[in-house]
This record gives C-alpha cells, sequence and structure tokens, in this order.
C-alpha cells in the first residue's frame, strides 16, 4: 500500500522542491499524496507554484495550504526571499489553495490519517507551530524525513563547507531545535550527501521533452542554473559543468521510495544553536545525549541520480 505523506515545501527558492514534488507525484503506487503546505518568505506565492503542478498533473483532489512566511523568533537574517520565485508559477490549471493554515492542516492529518509520515524538504517553521499546537504530535506521526543537517563532511566540490550551509534547518533555528529535539521519529537526508548529487544537462534536456509537468519543471530547471552557479561559486564552491541543479529535495523523496542510494546510520543527534549557527552534532552514544535519528551519511550519487530521473520521465 502507499505510504501516506504531508509535502512540507519552500518551493520556489530552488527548483529542488519542484523536482522533489515531481518524484512524489511520480510515484503514485508507493506515496499517498494527502496535502501540501507551503513555508518560507512569501508562502502564497509558493503555494500557487505547488498548485500549478498539481494542476497540470491532475492531481486536483490534493490540497494546498499556506504556511508560516517569516521564522518563529528572529529575524530572516542571511536566509532570505531570492526574487526568482514569480517565475515558477507555471501556466494551466490549479489544485485547490485552501483558507486553512498549514500548521492546523499538519496537526489535523496527523489526527486523521492512520501511519502518515511529513516529508519536511524547507525550514521547519510549520511543523514547530503545529507541535505547539498539539505536544502529543510526535506520537501521531509514524516519521518525519527531513531535508537537512550537517553531521560530518560537506563539500561543494573540492570546497569543504563550513556549518550554516544547511539552509533549510539554519533559516528558522529555534524551530529546529523544537522539532529536532522534540522526540519525533526521524529520517535526516544531510548536506553531507545532498551536495555529491545533481541534476546534469542532459537530464534537464530529456525532461524538456516529457509531458507538461516535467516541462514545467524542466523551464525552472534552466532559470535556477545560473543561480545557483553564481550561489555556489561565491561561497567558492566548485561545481561540475553539467550540474544543472542539486537533487537536495528529490534525494530526500527518493529515500521514501528506494533508500538503496543512501547508506544510513543510526545516531544521536544533539542539535543546538552555536556561534548564532544551527548545528546537528553527533554524539558520542555513550555519552548518554542526544536524540536518535536515522541520518543518511553517504550516497552512490549516480544510482540516485538515475532513479530520481527515471522517476520525473514518467511525468
Amino acid at each position: 500500500m502507499p505510504r501516506p505523506i504531508l509535502f512540507d515545501t519552500d518551493i520556489g527558492t530552488d527548483v529542488d522542491d519542484s523536482l522533489a514534488l515531481g518524484v512524489v507525484l511520480a510515484s503514485r503506487e508507493a506515496l499517498e499524496l494527502v496535502a501540501v503546505t507551503t513555508v518560507s518568505g512569501k508562502a502564497d506565492v509558493r503555494a500557487r507554484i505547488a498548485a500549478r503542478l498539481l494542476g497540470l498533473a491532475g492531481r486536483s483532489d490534493v490540497e494546498v495550504c499556506i504556511g508560516e512566511s517569516a521564522p518563529i523568533l528572529r529575524p530572516e537574517g542571511e536566509f532570505v526571499w531570492r526574487g526568482l520565485e514569480e517565475s515558477f508559477v507555471a501556466e494551466g490549471p490549479e489544485a485547490p489553495i485552501v483558507q486553512e493554515p498549514a500548521p492546523e492542516r499538519i496537526a489535523r492529518a496527523a489526527r486523521e490519517v492512520p501511519g502518515l509520515e511529513l516529508v519536511m524538504v524547507g525550514p521547519l517553521t510549520n511543523l514547530a507551530r503545529a507541535l505547539a499546537l498539539d505536544p502529543g504530535l510526535p506520537k501521531r506521526v509514524a516519521g518525519v524525513t527531513i531535508m537537512g543537517g550537517h553531521v560530518r563532511r560537506v563539500a561543494i566540490g573540492e570546497h569543504v563547507c563550513e556549518p550554516g550551509i544547511d539552509y533549510n534547518l539554519c533559516r528558522d533555528l529555534e524551530a529546529s531545535c523544537a522539532v529536532l529535539g522534540a522526540g519525533f521519529p526521524i529520517t535526516l537526508v544531510t548536506a553531507d550527501v545532498t551536495l555529491q548529487t545533481w541534476m546534469t544537462t542532459a537530464d534537464r534536456t530529456r525532461l524538456a521533452s516529457g509531458g507538461a509537468v516535467a516541462r514545467a519543471i524542466a523551464d525552472q530547471v534552466g532559470a535556477w542554473t545560473p543561480w545557483q552557479r553564481k550561489i555556489f561559486t561565491a561561497i567558492g564552491g566548485t561545481l561540475a559543468e553539467d550540474n544543472a541543479a542539486f537533487l537536495h529535495d528529490p534525494l530526500t523523496v527518493y529515500s521514501l521510495i528506494d533508500p538503496s542510494p543512501l547508506h544510513f546510520e543510526e545516531l544521536r543527534i544533539v542539535p543546538t544553536i552555536q556561534d548564532g549557527v544551527f548545528r546537528t552534532l553527533e554524539a558520542d552514544p555513550a555519552a548518554g545525549i542526544g536524540m536518535p535519528m536515522r541520518v543518511a551519511t553517504a550516497v552512490d550519487a549516480e544510482a540516485a541520480r538515475r532513479g530520481i530521473l527515471e522517476r520525473l520521465c514518467r511525468l
């Protein structure tokens, strides 16, 4: 039976969220999409992006709920709205965008859908708000799969990154601490592995020859590629010439369908804020500290890329 999921996303800043939603839409035999919730700056625009992709896929049965635009406590800091998002709203039909706020929708889905899993590929603000509404939430869901974390070695090509490269968890530090410390059954698909995995320019060309959803996402990839190169080379990263888009979020979704390209370890993680940066620190199990989490620590990037592309080419 398909696993029921709620997909929480900051779709629009980076094309990887659209690619991840595409993997969900192409995998109905494995994943039952209950709802989509949006988070981060101008979450209403993000909802329109998601609703159009759902509409193009013929999924008007899936509701989209607008979530939190700002972090729960502190100003946005360096993790801000980038300005590309309006161009990601595709032409075509639209799934319903409803009035129920995203945190309420998350809490309600956890009560109503047995075995619900939460897939979080943006900042954790909506889930932190939902947790405040229902402190029993960690016991109501079967699992929470998160794209985020910097555990061991994170690199962009030859450039080894300092902590803070993890956009999703670092954008709302207090929300990340609340969620990762709450006792949810958590899987982290970390920047350690996602920055090793990307879509090639040839993959994007192949995607552009597909159906309406595939073509819309391929257009977004084309718009994102120069932005990605500018952002990551500016911090010292070295990108392969054929890197059209890192596959952070689609790798996270794909881990629910076929985890074989990823190596997971059961680790104890201490979520904390250190020098103003959110950290996921690996603790010695003998120390008796930290939260138990299933953490992706290695990846067969080529196998993951092939598997994700195969799914996307169904669209």
